[in-house]
């Protein structure tokens, strides 16, 4: 056999052996979870109560609020209000910025929501969100928004 000829099938395994371990590694490694934020920040806050959100922990979601007295909202109202949708859609939320004026915050994100479509549609509904908190004591309370519809449309 030629030398050139082994160097060529020496290159072709190595790519082989390259793109394996690349599609392995992409199907059988767990997604990295992003770091929790500190808890008593409004960063926190919005965070935890998201992930309450998405795991349908409602409990813990609505320790989260505190709506504005002038919405008369209850847990019991605030859940009813709650589509469910048939699905749970793919979901990803990116924090934008965030700000502190003395008790009170503002938390921005940005939530893409992943569903399935026809071959012409976008899958991906891209939804900008701004959270206002107030603190209360020691912790952040969100005082709008109170509904979640971005995990339903």
């Amino acid at each position: 056999m030629k030398s050139s000829n082994r160097w060529l099938i020496i290159f072709g395994a190595v790519i082989f052996v390259l793109v394996v371990a690349a599609v392995v590694l992409v199907l059988f490694l767990p997604p990295s979870e992003a770091p929790l934020a500190p808890e008593g920040t409004p960063e926190g806050t919005v965070q935890r109560y998201l992930l309450a959100l998405e795991a349908e922990d409602f409990p813990t979601a609505w320790g989260y609020l505190s709506p504005p007295a002038s919405e008369n909202l209850t847990y019991d109202n605030w859940l009813r209000q709650m589509p469910r949708p048939a699905e749970k859609p793919g979901i990803r939320i990116t924090l934008r910025k965030s700000s502190l004026t003395g008790n009170q915050a503002s938390v921005e994100v940005v939530i893409d929501v992943f569903r399935p479509t026809g071959p012409f549609d976008n899958p991906v509904s891209s939804q900008d969100v701004t959270f206002f908190l107030t603190r209360i004591g020691t912790s952040w309370k969100i005082t709008s928004p109170t509904y979640v519809w971005w995990f339903f449309y």
